[in-house]
């Protein structure tokens, strides 16, 4: 009967770590992956800014094009009318008189500096909204990897959580079963002590997949902006 003991825990020490080797791949769901793709790119706010970005960028572009009529100044001179239509300003340069026109004068002015700058300036907006586009379209490629490692994380330790759980139930049967047979005296102390001993480490175990498993949902929810039972 202790050999029955003994050969339990060793066998079931060598499945558990068959367990631990089994793959995740059937968990993975690549539909559910695609919305949790789908979900970052609107809620993630670092891809807001990116958004933003590019939406101050292309507004840059219009205010730079609009601004092309910054170089024209526009003003006007009133007199009022005299001696039917003309003034004349005596004491004129080389002694002549000035003649000025009654009434409103209107004229345009073009700032030559501004003129020569505004293409350079338009330019200049146009390679910044080019850049606002590419580091966009870069994060978004980024922010789809990084969804994906966290979702692979995150089916890791559902998977961990569920083969640890399984572990410590079988080791809770084995304990039963040691604990009984140790009470009819079947089994020695030292038998029955390695199945608890194997059973509390099993529930440890157990604890610490939670706590991973609640941590990798945790920033797999921070990044997709909502939480998994919301992804449907």
């Amino acid at each position: 009967m202790n050999n029955r003991i003994t050969i339990l825990l060793m066998l079931f020490i060598i499945s558990l770590e068959g367990f631990s080797q089994e793959s995740m791949m059937s968990d993975v769901d690549d539909a559910f992956l695609n919305k949790c793709v789908n979900l970052a790119m609107v809620n993630y706010p670092k891809r807001k800014v990116g958004d933003a970005t590019v939406e101050k960028s292309k507004a840059q572009i219009a205010a730079a094009t609009m601004s092309l009529f910054d170089i024209l100044n526009a003003g006007y001179f009133y007199s009022p009318q005299k001696n039917q239509g003309l003034i004349y300003i005596p004491g004129g340069s080389g002694g002549t008189n000035n003649v000025v026109l009654s009434g409103f004068q209107f004229g345009v002015t073009v700032n030559l500096g501004n003129f020569l700058a505004k293409p350079a300036n338009i330019k200049a907006a146009k390679a910044d909204y080019k850049i606002a586009q590419a580091q966009s379209d870069d994060y978004k490629i980024e922010l789809r990897n990084l969804v994906k490692s966290n979702y692979y994380d995150f089916i890791a330790a559902k998977k961990q959580l569920e083969i640890k759980s399984l572990a410590a139930k079988d080791f809770k049967s084995i304990l039963t079963n040691a604990q009984s047979q140790f009470q009819n005296g079947t089994i020695t102390l030292d038998i029955y002590t390695a199945a608890k001993s194997s059973s509390v480490s099993a529930d440890v175990e157990v604890l610490e997949a939670e706590v991973a498993y609640l941590k990798s949902k945790n920033i797999l929810e921070s990044v997709i902006g909502t939480s998994i039972e919301n992804v449907k």
